[in-house]
């Protein structure tokens, strides 16, 4: 008699949660705590913090910081093996797909994935000088001539993981230019995908390995 009372005990327990929080046995999508306490991110005084404060936003979830190292001007491509363009967005929408929509109707990228790992190698770094890259129509957002960007490339590998066994791994070239604003500080302006590798028969290429950045940008 004792067990059955515990039983049904447990049982009704179970249920006011799920009725209070929905499933409790449904895996966790938000972020697990983080107790650890770390130093404030440095300024982007030079465009090398740039590159670490853009991994530790990704690694720590932090909106704010993000948000910090991305230009006005911001501008993302990714495009196939033939060239043919598959996103581009400026900064607003970037900010929208990283962080959802503004009213709530959707979430962003830190909030589907309660862990995300990023991890850049660096394979070159260049400065473009602005003599070299007149605008070729206004609001070409390659053109600087009045200004020296620097340039990162190098593979980025990310790791977003919804549940513990469930997410995807991105495995791309990408390159990062920077420019430096009134305010002294580094900030990304155009962030390019290299062309993805793979069988161009159909018009699309098929990615290296799981899922491009712009498919999880897509992919919420």
């Amino acid at each position: 008699m004792k067990s059955s009372l515990k039983r049904t005990t447990l049982i009704s327990a179970v249920l006011a949660l799920a009725g209070c929080g929905g499933n409790p046995f449904a895996p966790e999508t938000s972020r697990p705590p983080d107790n650890s306490e770390l130093p404030p991110p440095a300024d982007a005084a030079t465009a090398a913090v740039v590159m670490t404060n853009l991994q530790r936003a990704f690694n720590e979830g932090d909106e704010v910081l993000y948000e910090s190292i991305i230009d006005d001007r911001f501008w993302f491509t990714e495009t196939d093996c033939q060239g043919e363009l598959i996103l581009a967005n400026g900064k607003e929408d970037e900010l929208d797909l990283m962080f959802g929509a503004r009213d709530g109707s959707r979430p962003g990228v830190f909030d589907v994935y309660r862990q995300i790992e990023w991890t850049f190698t660096q394979s070159r770094r260049d400065t473009e000088l602005g003599r070299d890259y007149p605008a070729a129509y206004d609001g070409d957002p390659d053109g600087h001539p009045d200004e020296d960007w620097e340039v990162f490339r190098g593979r980025v590998e990310i790791l977003l993981l919804q549940a513990e066994d469930e997410g995807f791994r991105v495995d791309q070239v990408m390159n990062f230019k920077m420019r430096q604003a009134a305010d002294g500080l580094w900030r990304i302006v155009r962030w390019i995908d290299d062309p993805l590798a793979g069988d161009c028969g159909d018009g699309a290429a098929k990615p290296v390995g799981g899922i491009t950045w712009s498919g999880v940008k897509q992919f919420r």
